[in-house]
């Protein structure tokens, strides 16, 4: 008995049997979360992906706008450069015109416009489309008329007084374009002037302000409206120097003001029989006619060919549309000059 009890104590443990409940194990389950922290996680997984989406959709979005803008910008850089090539054109138009001409008149070459002409480039599918035209200016009233060396001209100021109110402008128009043109002259030197150390006269003195370019800045810097606007342009200039109005071009409204007595009806149709074929030669012809209107006294100055236009052209280049303004002068035989250019908005 005592010795089997004995084996018996000695035999190992089966390696099936568990272990005491007294003794530890050496892994430890683990404790499970609570349902409000695991809502809590979802919550704040699904706002860093949503913050995230919003983040990467922004920078998408920039990229994309920038990348547009970069292409909007290198077409309207094309589309100047087309533009240019038809200012171009316009000034060999003009210059051919001041070789074959003596008189500017509506129904000649330079007088056409160009409209929706395509631009193609071999290799390039994409298609520019082009419309120019060219417009005489001295068969508008040229406000640098107003002034001499900065001084009012009074019998220039009755012209425009007239011409405002044939076209139902403001009589208040007068005095300001006066200022704006006589502050855009420099003045004339004294005849006392006192010459220069080297015996050559004194530099002319400076104007007050820089000539306008054009009757829209005018405009713009008076603050008038559209109707106005559009208005002072049909029958308005802004050129360097002084300029007679040439009769084969001008609308009615600027004639019947260049005559004191001439109705607007009686200038109308004048200008009728003018644009039907029967233009005036010389400005001799112009009197000749004026007179069977039955006016009296002598006849404005007048001429009937003209030495300054107005390039003017638009360009569509994919998103991009760019029109432009260059005032071209004419002076035969050299070639024409422009005088300078302008980007429209």
């Amino acid at each position: 008995m005592t010795s089997q009890s004995s084996r018996t104590a000695l035999r190992p443990p089966s390696r099936l049997s568990s272990p005491s409940p007294a003794q530890p194990t050496s892994r430890q389950p683990s404790r499970l979360t609570s349902p409000r922290e695991r809502g809590a996680a979802v919550i704040s997984a699904l706002i860093i992906v949503a913050i995230v989406a919003a983040l990467t959709t922004s920078l998408f979005q920039r990229q994309t706008a920038s990348t547009r803008r970069m292409e909007n910008e290198l077409s309207r850089v094309q589309a100047r450069v087309m533009l240019a090539g038809g200012i171009d054109w316009a000034r060999l138009v003009i210059r051919d015109h001041g070789k074959r001409e003596s008189t500017t008149r509506g129904d000649q070459i330079w007088a056409t416009p160009v409209l929706d002409t395509r631009i193609e480039r071999p290799g390039d599918d994409r298609v520019a489309v082009f419309s120019g035209r060219v417009q005489d200016e001295q068969g508008k009233y040229n406000l640098s008329n107003l002034a001499r060396n900065g001084v009012p001209q009074p019998e220039q100021e009755k012209v425009l007084r007239r011409l405002l109110n044939v076209q139902q402008l403001p009589d208040t128009l007068a005095a300001h374009l006066i200022d704006i043109i006589a502050a855009a002259q420099p003045p004339a030197l004294a005849a006392d002037a006192p010459s220069s150390t080297n015996g050559q006269p004194t530099a002319t003195p400076d104007a007050r302000a820089p000539l306008p370019r054009g009757v829209d800045e005018i405009a713009a810097q008076l603050g008038l409206d559209t109707p106005e606007r559009n208005e002072m342009r049909r029958t308005m200039t802004v050129l360097p120097t002084a300029t007679s109005v040439n009769v084969n071009t001008a609308p009615a409204e600027v004639i019947a003001a260049l005559v004191p007595g001439l109705s607007l009806a009686q200038a109308r149709a004048m200008t009728g029989e003018r644009d039907r074929g029967n233009w005036f030669n010389n400005a001799g012809d112009f009197a000749n006619r004026l007179a069977g209107t039955g006016i009296e006294g002598a006849a404005p100055t007048v001429t009937t060919a003209s030495g300054w236009f107005m390039a003017s052209g638009t360009v569509v280049y994919e998103r991009a549309r760019v029109s432009m303004q260059a005032l071209v002068r004419s002076a035969p035989p050299a070639a024409p000059d422009t005088i300078w250019t302008r980007e429209n908005p």
